[in-house]
């Protein structure tokens, strides 16, 4: 039997964010858990990168194309901020992320990215990305390897999807930053990708960034 060999340029390892902007905050998370063909690589990785501006960059996927997207977007903050004399704000980031995906459509970067911040007038916003660019302003996001199971409970809990009260639910951020603690501990007993610690940033304009750990299961 004649065998095709080639070769694939990518390696999905694991990850999952999550990311809700409210009226006056956002609030992310990522777990710590790195795994690769169901071998544990760390425990300790988190997939939330902070920019220069304190805009919180999600990304999951392939670890070698989020770090090469990482530092390239660094660079290109560096150079904005020189030539314009002024910070880069979270909507100009994500316009500048689009265009830098779409640059790369050809050969994309194997990566879930996620983009958040406060916007000009101080709200959470979140932006998401598809691998081409493609970009959607959105209430709140999931990407990584439990989204099928956690985009569904974030749905209902805050959009009221396929529930008896739907509608949009406001939470303030201590509400927000309780109900991402308790859907990462239940992802994590029905996803084997998910554990070990759950990071979670809040990031609001009084008071920057503040982040919180707490411990998943360890198997």
């Amino acid at each position: 039997m004649v065998k095709e060999h080639g070769w694939y340029p990518y390696e999905f390892q694991s990850g999952t964010t999550v990311a809700v902007a409210g009226d006056d905050y956002v609030v992310v998370a990522s777990d710590t858990r790195l795994t690769e063909n169901y071998a544990i690589q760390s425990r300790t990785h988190s997939n939330v990168y902070k920019m220069h501006n304190n805009s919180l960059l999600l990304s999951t996927g392939f670890l070698g194309d989020v770090l090469t997207l990482k530092k390239t977007l660094e660079g290109r903050i560096k150079t904005y901020e020189y030539t314009h004399s002024k910070p880069i704000s979270t909507p100009a980031l994500a316009q500048m992320i689009s265009i830098m995906m779409y640059g790369r459509r050809f050969f994309p970067y194997y990566t879930n990215t996620v983009i958040t911040g406060l916007d000009t007038d101080g709200k959470g916003c979140v932006y998401a990305f598809d691998p081409v660019g493609s970009m959607t302003k959105q209430l709140y996001a999931c990407e990584g390897s439990a989204m099928p199971l956690i985009l569904p409970i974030l749905d209902a809990r805050i959009l009221g999807k396929n529930t008896s009260n739907p509608g949009h639910v406001k939470r303030t951020k201590e509400e927000t930053v309780t109900m991402i603690k308790d859907i990462y501990m239940a992802a994590c007993e029905r996803n084997v990708e998910l554990g070990d610690g759950v990071v979670i940033h809040t990031l609001t304009k009084d008071k920057g960034i503040e982040t919180d750990v707490h411990p998943l299961r360890k198997d």
